[in-house]
């Protein structure tokens, strides 16, 4: 035991222990000194004195991370890899952008908005909004739905062309491509291939009218603009 003992004592007190490099892996939005200032890792330290878990717990606090790992490779390299989390849509609170993500964490807050679709109709109160949390559970709810739609708007080639989907009512999405001048009452998400074929057949056949296109009904119908 004494032996063992000594040989754990020489570990962590010998200098060839120490750490003389921290590599971080995976860094693309977030520049790799944040997350090396938010593991409190110091060069020179022994490297058997650092807790993982705490590392990774702060790493963590960082909005755009999803994943996150801390190596220790001898004698001195820590190594930590995170996965970050990408932007998917904005949300627009009194002309401030909010960025979430697909599975609606909340990203960052902007002036600008980020170049994705805007979701209007949320319940969630963004007036009081924590980076990093999700959106409330009701919002949550639509998200299989949203990419249900997105994916079927991507075979038609038409996910580019959509400005905005309102999400307030599960029944009835509200899509808006706003450069086409068509606004969309999709229904619910039943049928969605033959839906997104109508909405492709409309903005093409009906390109020069501003108007709205009613998938809500049995009978498919294009009403213009007054």
């Amino acid at each position: 035991m004494q032996y063992f003992g000594g040989i754990i004592a020489f570990l962590f007190i010998s200098p060839v222990f120490n750490i003389t490099e921290i590599k971080v892996i995976g860094a693309e939005k977030i520049n790799e000194s944040v997350y090396i200032a938010l593991s409190e890792i110091q060069l020179g330290e022994n490297i058997f004195k650092i807790n993982k878990t705490k590392i990774k717990n702060a790493i963590k606090t960082e909005s755009y991370v999803d994943e996150v790992t801390v190596k220790r490779t001898y004698p001195g390299t820590i190594e930590i890899s995170v996965k970050e989390r990408k932007p998917a849509y904005n949300i627009e609170n009194n002309g401030i952008y909010v960025y979430i993500d697909k599975n609606g964490y909340i990203l960052e807050t902007n002036s600008e908005p980020y170049e994705a679709v805007t979701i209007e109709g949320i319940k969630t109160d963004l007036n009081n909004i924590e980076l990093g949390t999700r959106l409330n559970e009701e919002d949550l709810s639509k998200f299989n739905d949203l990419i249900k739609i997105m994916n079927s708007l991507n075979k038609d080639s038409l996910k580019d062309k959509l400005t905005s989907i309102n999400i307030s009512d599960s029944n009835n999405y509200i899509l808006n491509f706003k450069n086409d001048n068509k606004i969309i009452e999709l229904g619910d998400t039943s049928d969605l291939s033959t839906k997104t074929s109508w909405i492709k057949r409309f903005i093409e056949d009906e390109k020069d009218k501003k108007g709205t296109v009613h998938l809500n009904t049995q009978d498919v119908y294009f009403s213009p603009a007054e």
